[in-house]
């Protein structure tokens, strides 16, 4: 975009609306490019930078706006082709994460809201989020906050929705008709 000359008299409305109007178009730009840094940093276990990177390739390379590309991958559910381009491109610095450690930091993710989630109840019983580890689950388990807050007090505990467990990473310790309690066999917690 042209910008224009600061205005003679500083109530030019159409010098100030419009230059109100570019800093929203920068600010929402911005807020969608650190989002698909996120998205690609936990779908491919890159880290911030590393994720920035990715789209800046991606986007030169196929001549996109990084804006445009930043959208695709926060509004497609595929990982847009350019991306998976890049990321084939240069194989050699991609590292990707375990399947293990994916499900095991997406258990972990769900045990934090959920333990957050208690903190605004305030002792209150409510619906409290399957930390299953698919990340797209949305389900919500019915359970009361301290018995949670017990299950929690124990590294690799998770509540899920009965039958989301993954069988070669889990184990169901307890089921009942609402929910079950499994426990992550193969990831060291901290």
């Amino acid at each position: 975009m042209a910008t224009r000359e600061m205005p003679e008299r500083p109530d030019d409305v159409f010098f100030w609306r419009e230059r109100a109007a570019q800093l929203e178009e920068a600010l929402q730009s911005r807020i969608v490019i650190e989002q698909a840094k996120g998205i690609l940093a936990e779908r491919f276990g890159l880290g911030l930078e590393g994720s920035f990177g990715l789209i800046r390739h991606a986007a030169r390379s196929n001549r996109m706006k990084i804006h445009v590309l930043a959208r695709a991958v926060t509004t497609e559910r595929e990982t847009p082709k350019p991306i998976v381009r890049s990321l084939a491109a240069q194989a050699h610095v991609f590292v990707a994460v375990s399947r293990e450690q994916r499900v095991a930091d997406t258990e972990k993710l769900f045990k934090d809201l959920n333990l957050s989630i208690a903190e605004l109840l305030d002792g209150k019983s409510g619906g409290f989020l399957c930390e299953c580890g698919n990340p797209l689950c949305n389900e919500t388990i019915d359970l009361d906050p301290e018995d949670l807050k017990m299950l929690h007090s124990r590294d690799g505990f998770y509540a899920i929705i009965v039958g989301h467990q993954i069988p070669d990473l889990e184990t169901v310790v307890m089921e009942n008709d609402r929910f079950a309690i499994v426990r992550n066999n193969g990831y060291a917690f901290d």
